[in-house]
């Protein structure tokens, strides 16, 4: 590991929070636990979570990792602030690490049974290839998306995956792809026509989410409440954005959107009947504003 000249063991240690960006990592945590959750309908595996907390928490962070790698000559130029260009990290040590734990995430899903280990297989697949090169074109955002529904399915493979799993899923990818959409705006300079279609997604993954509820999928009619007006409120935050797409604003709401992901989990946790274990959720929101802040400061 290779922190740099004249720094100490901390500097070393927070390069590697910053590569791995620690804080989102809870989301990918707050998505297992809600699918977990609703699979095993409220009564934990522990043994299963833990391991499926594992493979996430491997795959995440070997995702974080290799990206920064295929993307350090770029980097270079753009954020030589990152780990990488910075030469806080050194290159084959941070390609070892993210391979490793790919592997490791894989080898985890073994351990779990054959449903986590193909779920596994194919989400290190994926995660593989939009960091070597599918982020770059118009797959990237849904290759993104794909990520995070393999991950809320990775979760929900406590119990049978079959349809309604499935379709249950759907909203995770949807929004995913809409905060992808607005990333992408934001490095297109914020254009309007560019912030259009992760508002169009956005409100695709709402109706995805309401439409749970007459399928039967989901029941709690409070939850169905709540996904109604918050996503209704940040979809007209999106149309709002269209009125002055200002990079510094679209940044913001893609932020926002990607701290919304631990409560989009529970609200489809809460829309199983499990209220007190979504509202329990939302506690993984400390910890992530608490880094946020930690590595803003530093």
């Amino acid at each position: 590991m290779s922190v740099g000249v004249g720094r100490g063991p901390m500097a070393g240690i927070n390069a590697w929070l910053e590569l791995v960006r620690l804080p989102t990592v809870l989301s990918a945590w707050s998505s297992i636990l809600a699918a977990h959750l609703i699979a095993t309908t409220g009564s934990p595996h522990w043994r299963l979570l833990a391991l499926q907390l594992g493979i996430g928490t491997c795959l995440y962070a070997a995702g974080m990792i290799l990206n920064d790698c295929f993307d350090r000559h770029r980097d270079a130029i753009q954020h030589p602030e990152r780990p990488l260009p910075s030469a806080r990290i050194a290159p084959g040590t941070a390609w070892t690490a993210g391979f490793g734990l790919l592997a490791a995430g894989v080898l985890w899903g073994a351990v779990a049974g054959p449903g986590p280990l193909l779920l596994s297989v194919l989400l290190a697949a994926v995660i593989l290839a939009y960091d070597a090169g599918l982020k770059q074109g118009r797959i990237g955002p849904p290759a993104l998306g794909l990520t995070r529904y393999l991950n809320w399915l990775l979760g929900l493979s406590a119990g049978l995956v079959l349809l309604p799993e499935l379709l249950l899923a759907l909203p995770v990818f949807l929004y995913a792809v809409s905060a992808a959409l607005l990333r992408r705006a934001e490095l297109a300079g914020g254009k309007r026509r560019a912030v259009r279609p992760a508002a169009l997604v956005l409100g695709a993954a709402l109706a995805a989410a309401l439409a749970l509820y007459p399928l039967g999928i989901l029941t709690d009619p409070y939850a169905l409440a709540l996904t109604a007006l918050t996503g209704t409120l940040l979809l007209r935050r999106l149309l709002r954005l269209m009125e002055d797409p200002t990079p510094a604003r679209v940044r913001a709401s893609a932020e926002f959107m990607l701290l919304c992901m631990v409560p989009l989990d529970g609200l489809l946790l809460g829309g199983d009947g499990q209220r007190l274990a979504a509202l329990a959720l939302q506690l993984l929101l400390l910890p992530g504003w608490f880094l946020a802040w930690r590595a803003h400061v530093h």
